[in-house]
């Protein structure tokens, strides 16, 4: 699969998650289907709770972009630029649709200057860079500023560190990695014995379902793909774009 195909999935994914945040699907169909219905209806409900896991596709994908990037860019400088230009532009739109500050493409940033302090300390003395990557993700997960936090400046990290590891090998990383991630979660359940199908399914798409966008990693084939002119700049206009018009529509349902 080739890097144009992986950002694609990744886009749609992401305009999924987006798109029934404003237009929650179990509510639009029942409205749709069955306007006069005072109840759940099971089929919805379980159609719901299987889309639900389309939107987990992206993170990963955009997280795995950033290290495969940074690998081949000629300039992380122009890189970072770039990344920090569209952040900025996006982070009205990102609040006006979801009422908090700090969207992926700053979380997307962090983890471009992790990844440098990452070769630059190496560069000066052994183990510095991994020391230096270790206080960043530290640092960010902390402050809890952006998208993602630490966590997933670490997933960055991983993909960029075990690229050449085999596929089983990396399967299993983050097979126990993915879920150790969602340790909040994780305690909140089951310290409060929030044993129901609800919690289940909630804590299902949020440590498993992301490895959906893991696994189509895997799949990358090293080729670049189709491109056209400004084709570099689209799914950068993209995020801004399309958080700017679901926010205002979502602004004039309130």
């Amino acid at each position: 699969m080739s890097f144009f195909a992986l950002k694609t999935i990744a886009l749609l994914s992401m305009l999924w998650d987006h798109l029934t945040f404003v237009w929650p699907l179990s509510m639009t169909l029942e409205t749709l289907l069955y306007p006069n219905c005072q109840e759940s209806i099971p089929w919805i409900t379980a159609l719901t709770s299987c889309t639900n896991y389309l939107g987990r596709i992206a993170a990963p994908i955009f997280l795995f972009s950033i290290a495969n990037g940074f690998r081949h860019t000629r300039d992380w400088k122009k890189y970072a630029l770039r990344l920090l230009v569209f952040a900025c532009l996006a982070e009205w739109p990102y609040f006006l649709l979801f009422g908090f500050h700090g969207n992926i493409l700053f979380t997307l940033l962090l983890g471009l200057l992790t990844l440098q302090l990452l070769e630059w300390g190496n560069g000066k003395r052994a183990g510095l860079g991994y020391l230096l990557a270790a206080g960043m993700v530290t640092a960010v997960e902390l402050l809890n500023v952006v998208e993602g936090d630490g966590r997933y400046l670490l997933f960055i990290l991983v993909f960029y560190l075990t690229d050449s590891w085999s596929r089983p090998k990396k399967f299993l990383l983050w097979l126990v990695l993915m879920p150790l991630s969602r340790y909040g979660l994780t305690w909140m359940i089951l310290s409060e014995g929030l044993f129901t199908l609800r919690w289940l399914h909630l804590w299902g798409v949020n440590a498993l379902g992301p490895l959906l966008g893991v696994a189509l990693t895997f799949c990358y084939n090293g080729k670049k793909g189709t491109s056209f002119p400004g084709d570099k700049y689209l799914w950068y206009i993209f995020y801004p774009a399309h958080l700017l018009i679901l926010g205002l529509i979502r602004q004039s349902f309130i």
